[in-house]
């Protein structure tokens, strides 16, 4: 028997448009059909309430808390995923990977490159993905999503990872033509649906690093087109997280995409993406495309 685990995730009932925050326990393998699912209060929204700065309570602590009386409760089969957080924000790294800035025939970066995902750009594991008609190539880019915990801000890197509750998988679809051509990022990345997400986040221990030798694979059709060591990452999690908390406070919940490695491929209506971390379950971030 592995280590108990908890996730959290978000799910609807059949036919019901109302989001139910529930979490899941297993012994280290990603949850499944048969997982039992319990209701608990948003754990990232009990977070908010700091007090001017960085001492409130971690929503990994919060997610921990006694479950609700109501809510949905039985096997995960009898529910609909949904992204499992309504983030404040989706923050962005680009090219963090050399051998990605180099397919891409850029130069490897000096600093992180910032961006924003809307919040209408989120999609749940499992739901379609509507690819926007008239373009010339669409891309897959699988990614470690970190989500903030704990508000902060001017945090020290050494302190970063404390304000982390947890992980998922992400994808950040980016749409080649317009990011080109407008060289900003808010269209080429902004599309609804472009923000794959899930199926859980695994909550963690605040501080908590994740193995290095752990690998973000992107499969398309089942044929592995993306595969990196994440600690092949050009600015680790720790920095990333202590350089976005000097520009701007993070927030309980917002998701931070970590970015791509080599190997992002267009996609088209009829395929499906599957994106895995192996080496620490995360489960399986699945797309169908139309």
């Amino acid at each position: 028997m592995g280590e108990r685990v908890a996730w959290v995730g978000r799910v609807t009932m059949p036919g019901q448009a109302a989001e139910h925050v529930v979490r899941l326990w297993t012994d280290g393998e990603a949850p499944g059909p048969d997982t039992e699912v319990e209701p608990i209060d948003d754990p990232f929204a009990a977070a908010v309430g700091w007090r001017g700065g960085q001492d409130g309570v971690c929503a990994y602590e919060r997610a921990l808390g006694p479950a609700r009386a109501d809510g949905p409760r039985g096997p995960l089969s009898r529910y609909v995923l949904a992204p499992p957080v309504r983030p404040p924000k989706i923050v962005g790294i680009g090219r963090n990977y050399r051998a990605h800035a180099e397919e891409m025939g850029n130069e490897v970066p000096t600093e992180p490159i910032l961006f924003f995902k809307p919040s209408t750009a989120l999609l749940a594991s499992g739901q379609a993905l509507a690819l926007p008609r008239g373009y010339q190539r669409i891309d897959m880019e699988s990614e470690l999503v970190a989500v903030v915990g704990k508000t902060a801000r001017d945090v020290a890197q050494p302190d970063a990872l404390h304000h982390v509750a947890g992980y998922t998988l992400g994808n950040d679809v980016s749409c080649r033509d317009l990011q080109h051509g407008d060289k900003l990022w808010t269209r080429g990345k902004g599309f609804d649906g472009f923000a794959p997400c899930g199926p859980f986040v695994r909550l963690v221990p605040p501080g908590t690093a994740l193995p290095g030798e752990a690998r973000i694979r992107g499969y398309l059709d089942d044929q592995l087109r993306q595969d990196a060591r994440i600690d092949l990452m050009i600015f680790d999690l720790a920095f990333v997280l202590s350089y976005l908390a000097r520009v701007m406070t993070l927030e309980p919940g917002d998701l931070i995409y970590t970015g791509t490695p080599s190997g992002v491929s267009a996609l088209g209506p009829g395929q499906v993406v599957r994106i895995e971390l192996h080496g620490f379950e995360l489960g399986r971030l699945t797309t169908p495309l139309v």
